[in-house]
């Protein structure tokens, strides 16, 4: 089968499905880009050319960049998915974050998962807001969770607790979205109370102003040390105590899960997908209550070897590359019939 992939920002897990997707069909990428007029002609150029080529329209996301291939794909009676995750489905007024919120991002994802034949959310909250906030037919959705890389033929990482340094982390680009999306200043104020830790917050810096405040809030054992390379941070990750999400809105999180593979006991705030992903391998906790977050950091920084293989085996078993691969397989198969 011919796929053409679409999506609008090279993030691990598009390039992961399409990884995959390549295994057994011809993949076709095409990656939307419409800050200029001219990167939104060259996509519309693209998008007609990949469309008269492809069996099947693959997006990630179901927004802007889809609408086009998904237009051209129902006129040649070409099936179509898409995969529904985060900002395509959230409607966040508080902290200004979702396509659905009212407005024209709103129509235009909503005609998205309306062409769409068949709807991939990560995870089961995913697809409750795709139903509530897109208007998606319950009947469509088939929830296929991300697939987190085992390494080798192994099913657990090493775990072994003298590995283990006072380390709390959570991973994060640091935005001014992110200060109260990724629960990042809740995490800044976690740092002051545990002073003979470290806490660090990995990943790029998208801002200058959020920057300044979190550095200016931040207590000495609060690092931002900025991005590090996915293999190196995922075997930074065996080293580390604890992890930490205080997420307002998570369709999934696949830090957090890359982190409990790796022997960290999670740590998170009861919002969105991140009670799904821990599940009974870790600490939830109510997302505005810091006293009892720093509780649950205490418990899990004494937390024995066989927490960290709980944790661990859970994202082994239940969130595997493997079992992503089967899934989507499935759905290719149904639908290229």
């Amino acid at each position: 089968m011919k796929i053409l992939f679409v999506h609008n920002y090279p993030a691990t897990f598009t390039r992961i499905d399409q990884e995959i997707l390549s295994k057994r069909h011809v993949v076709r990428e095409l990656y939307v880009r419409h800050e200029h007029p001219k990167q939104l002609l060259l996509a519309t150029v693209a998008t007609i050319q990949g469309v008269l080529w492809c069996d099947l329209v693959f997006a990630w996301f179901g927004a802007f960049h889809a609408l086009l291939p998904f237009f051209f794909a129902k006129l040649l009676k070409k099936p179509c998915i898409v995969v529904s995750s985060g900002y395509d489905v959230a409607d966040e007024p508080e902290i200004g974050y979702g396509n659905m919120r009212p407005g024209p991002r709103r129509w235009i994802g909503q005609w998205v998962f309306r062409l769409a034949d068949q709807v991939l959310p990560v995870s089961e909250f995913a697809g409750r807001e795709a139903i509530a906030n897109a208007g998606v037919n319950p009947q469509k959705i088939r929830v296929i969770p991300h697939g987190v890389a085992l390494p080798g033929k192994e099913t657990t990482v090493p775990v072994d607790k003298t590995l283990r340094q006072p380390f709390i982390l959570t991973v994060s680009s640091v935005n001014e979205l992110a200060l109260e999306l990724k629960g990042l200043l809740r995490f800044a104020q976690l740092a002051a109370l545990f002073p003979n830790c470290i806490f660090l917050i990995i990943g790029p810096y998208q801002g200058e102003k959020a920057l300044r405040r979190l550095r200016e809030m931040a207590p000495p054992n609060l690092l931002i040390p900025g991005p590090m390379h996915y293999d190196d941070l995922r075997r930074f990750m065996q080293t580390v105590s604890v992890y930490v999400q205080l997420s307002h809105y998570e369709s999934f999180c696949m830090s957090l899960a890359e982190a409990m593979l790796a022997g960290c006991v999670p740590v998170v705030g009861d919002r969105g997908a991140l009670p799904e992903v821990v599940g009974d391998a870790g600490y939830i906790v109510p997302y505005n209550d810091l006293p009892q977050v720093a509780r649950a950091i205490e418990n899990a920084l004494s937390a024995d070897v066989c927490a960290r293989q709980r944790a661990s085996r859970r994202i082994a078993t239940l969130f595997s590359l493997e079992a992503r691969a089967h899934s989507l397989f499935e759905v290719l198969d149904k639908l290229g019939r």
